[in-house]
């Protein structure tokens, strides 16, 4: 789950008396959260595109999976086409992204990134106090279900990444068809420290938002991404978190070398369509 790993990487990461006829809050949260655990759709490759904001830019990139790591490349700023300018610097922000260093570099970040996530997903259902707040019906039929999770009191964090449970509350979405997250909104109730791979501290009234769905059968992935969070880094350097990603168009593609990646978003569709032997 893309973003509710890079949430997990700034902020970490949830029982109103339920009747005989209800799953309770928590065991229902440990479910979905187990789904997420044992998702391995990303074991396939997509692309898709996405908005997101730099500075008072808005920026909308074209991005691809490849076994080597995401390849983007940026095709719109404030919804026009790059001018010869802003080409040039697109043309050489990608060169240095795919020195082979950086590029094993990346992937190695990315794996350990990983790695940490799934611990702290793992710990959120004993992190949490949850409490039922509504149930609704999606346009697909599903059945989503509202829950607002708080801190639970004497939680012992395992790792220093999870600190930052001891801080947060909020709200979710769970599928309960699909047993999936389809969203969070959680906000620092308090200041909290964090340890993802460096020490430091989150303000109080940090929030992150993430949303995510079923973009193609069987396959769930990041369609929304908020985070905007203080703090400071090993207590001297400040720090400010301000991002807001929307992702869509998700199609699953082949293979790719980087460079057939490369013309696959150069070209865009035509490529697609070869590569897919269409």
């Amino acid at each position: 789950m893309r973003g509710v790993a890079m949430a997990c990487a700034l902020v970490g990461l949830l029982a109103l008396p339920v009747t005989a006829q209800q799953t309770p809050a928590g065991d229902l949260v440990r479910s979905a959260i187990q789904s997420e655990l044992e998702d391995n759709s990303h074991t396939r490759l997509f692309t898709w595109k996405q908005r997101k904001y730099r500075g008072h830019d808005s920026l909308i990139e074209h991005i691809v999976d490849t076994p080597s790591g995401i390849v983007s490349r940026v095709v719109l700023i404030d919804d026009k086409p790059l001018n010869d300018s802003q080409r040039r610097e697109e043309d050489e922000r990608i060169r240095k992204m795919l020195d082979p260093a950086q590029m094993r570099r990346r992937q190695k970040d990315h794996q350990e990134d990983d790695e940490r996530t799934r611990k702290m997903l793992s710990v959120i259902p004993d992190a949490f106090d949850f409490r039922y707040l509504g149930s609704s019906q999606a346009p697909n039929g599903h059945k989503l279900t509202r829950i607002q999770f708080v801190a639970r009191p004497g939680f012992n964090p395992p790792t220093r990444e999870s600190l930052v449970f001891t801080g947060m509350q909020g709200e979710m979405l769970v599928d309960e068809t699909a047993r999936r997250v389809a969203k969070i909104d959680g906000t620092l109730f308090k200041d909290v420290n964090f340890g993802w791979g460096v020490l430091g501290k989150l303000y109080k009234g940090g929030r992150f938002i993430v949303e995510q769905s079923e973009v193609t059968p069987s396959h769930w992935d990041t369609t929304k991404m908020i985070l905007h969070f203080d703090g400071k880094v090993l207590f001297l350097k400040s720090i400010h978190i301000d991002d807001n990603e929307t992702a869509w168009d998700f199609q699953p593609v082949p293979p790719m070398s980087v460079a057939q990646a490369l013309d696959f978003l150069t070209r865009g569709q035509p490529a697609q369509n070869a590569l897919l032997g269409r």
